[in-house]
């Protein structure tokens, strides 16, 4: 994982690059209303099938732009703990810089969010 000092830019600007995919941009808009999610959670949302969302997941955690909790057992419930996600808070406030505005419209036009991106 590259940091701020070999982009040029700060971390929370990055996750933007990395979100050009529709579901990738799903489980963001989802992780900032949630404060943390499993796979399941976001399938549940629609966002996709349980397989897809782990590679998008396993790719949006590599790059930095969300973070990965351990799962922990709570020693009554059968089988493996589910993993969590979320996004740091810095990244937190960076998408909602961009998508609540875009969100807010009552036209629907993404016109928006094509500006906060050419910024």
């Amino acid at each position: 994982m590259r940091d701020s000092s070999e982009t040029g830019r700060p971390r929370a600007a990055r996750w933007l690059e990395v979100v050009a995919d529709p579901t990738r941009l799903g489980i963001l808009r989802t992780l900032t209303q949630v404060d943390e999610a499993t796979t399941s959670d976001l399938a549940t949302q629609g966002q996709a099938s349980s397989q897809t969302l782990r590679r998008h997941l396993d790719a949006l955690v590599c790059l930095g732009v969300i973070e990965e909790h351990a799962a922990k057992s709570d020693g009554e419930t059968p089988g493996r703990p589910a993993t969590r996600y979320s996004l740091p808070p810095e990244i937190r406030e960076s998408v909602r810089a961009v998508l609540e505005p875009a969100e807010s419209g009552t036209s629907g036009s993404p016109e928006p969010l094509t500006q906060a991106v050419a910024a």
